[in-house]
């Protein structure tokens, strides 16, 4: 059985350095068993990045009435009166994201960024400069702890996770100039300054399919199609980590790529 020890040794020699910041997207069930459960993965990531460095990780929340609200849907009044307001020191991670969020999130230490449904969860040295601020309609473009992230030289570990999982590619979405970006409308309710809540609205890019050829039901979204043709390149890093096969990216190359791929297919010269 794999250890925090094996795992932080074979994430070295997959090419994760000391003061690395991390974005991480793992599947716990590719990795297989690991003494210790997620904790000690969470563990070895971070003797990995050494404590110069730092890990995030998309932690989204349990209770994001995204779906909802989302483009002037309307809640009952009632469940809208009941919903409580998003407080990041409290709020649970969406279960369908990954498991291990939950762990760091939950990690002495950690810090949380105060977009309710995009929230993004950090550790490490990093980890205040990365979360704050992170205001609505900014959920992964200008002004977004993905796009700190990048500037700060981040790089993308998926721990066994798949392509279609690098959230990162979703800043390029927002900053590449091509026509036809779809839009979405959603509600979040946070807490106002007198402590009651209060529902805001906001705009944003559609996550989901930028554009309309990618919003298709059951085909891939830009960021696996960007995903799937950056690492087509092999210029990034690829091994075994525990029972994971797990790719790492340079995050500034892989959204330089996806601006530049978008562009060149949808942008209004291409």
């Amino acid at each position: 059985m794999a250890d925090r020890a094996s795992v932080a040794r074979e994430l070295g020699a997959l090419g994760v350095a000391r003061g690395d910041v991390l974005m991480v997207h793992a599947s716990l069930k590719a990795l297989g068993p690991v003494e210790g459960g997620p904790a000690a993965v969470v563990g070895a990531l971070m003797d990995a990045v050494g404590p110069g460095g730092t890990i995030m990780g998309y932690a989204s929340w349990d209770r994001s009435p995204y779906e909802e609200t989302l483009n002037g849907a309307r809640m009952d009044a009632a469940a809208r009166r009941g919903w409580p307001a998003f407080d990041p020191a409290t709020a649970g991670v969406y279960p369908g994201f990954v498991l291990l969020n939950r762990f760091i999130a939950e990690t002495p230490g950690a810090r949380r960024s105060a977009h309710p449904d995009a929230s993004m969860v950090a550790l490490g040295a990093g980890a205040r400069e990365l979360v704050a601020p992170h205001r609505l309609g900014q959920a992964f473009g200008p002004g977004s702890p993905v796009e700190r992230f990048i500037r700060m030289s981040g790089r993308v570990l998926m721990l066994g996770a798949p392509l279609d999982a690098v959230t990162a590619l979703h800043y390029a979405e927002a900053v590449a100039d091509i026509p036809g970006k779809r839009r979405v409308s959603y509600e979040m309710p946070l807490r106002g300054p007198d402590g009651r809540t209060v529902w805001q609205r906001c705009e944003d890019f559609d996550s989901n399919g930028i554009l309309d050829c990618f919003a298709a039901e059951g085909g891939p979204d830009g960021v696996e199609t960007i995903a799937r043709t950056y690492a087509a390149l092999d210029r990034h890093r690829e091994g075994m980590v525990a029972g994971a096969r797990c790719h790492l990216f340079d995050a500034g190359d892989i959204v330089a790529f996806g601006v530049g791929w978008l562009e060149a297919r949808f942008g209004c010269g291409g």
